[in-house]
């Protein structure tokens, strides 16, 4: 692989892993770049890469978003049922539901990190990533 391709996969790796940080806005540029570079055309390596890229991004934001909707979801049927049985277990519950979505979130955003480390070293020793 040429290192400018080399280059180009390494920013898009970048953008991506800092995904979490800039509030998805590195990841957006980092998934039109990707999709750039495989629709200008690129080798297999990079374009396994590349290929990676977006899946990884696309796969985490449909999570993302569908967590969101659970724990809204959850906790207005707990607040909707508190309303009606007052309980305190109820009560328990509505204050767990967003440290419980906390930590599933910083689980993802762990393998999140993982995963791009994973694609950098083997970008590094120049193998492709198993589609």
């Amino acid at each position: 692989m040429s290192n400018k391709n080399t280059k180009g996969v390494r920013f898009a790796y970048v953008a991506s892993f800092l995904t979490p940080f800039t509030l998805m806005i590195s990841g957006i540029f980092a998934v039109l770049y990707s999709a750039y570079q495989m629709n200008k055309g690129t080798d297999e390596l990079s374009y396994s890469h590349y290929y990676t890229i977006i899946r990884t991004f696309f796969l985490f934001f449909t999570f993302f978003v569908v967590l969101g909707v659970t724990a809204a979801t959850m906790s207005g049927m707990v607040a909707g049922a508190g309303y009606w049985v007052h309980s305190s277990l109820l009560d328990k519950l509505l204050q767990a539901i967003p440290i419980v979505g906390l930590i599933i979130a910083a689980l993802a955003i762990l393998k999140w990190f993982f995963q791009h480390i994973k694609g950098m070293k083997l970008l590094s020793q120049n193998k492709a990533i198993e589609l």
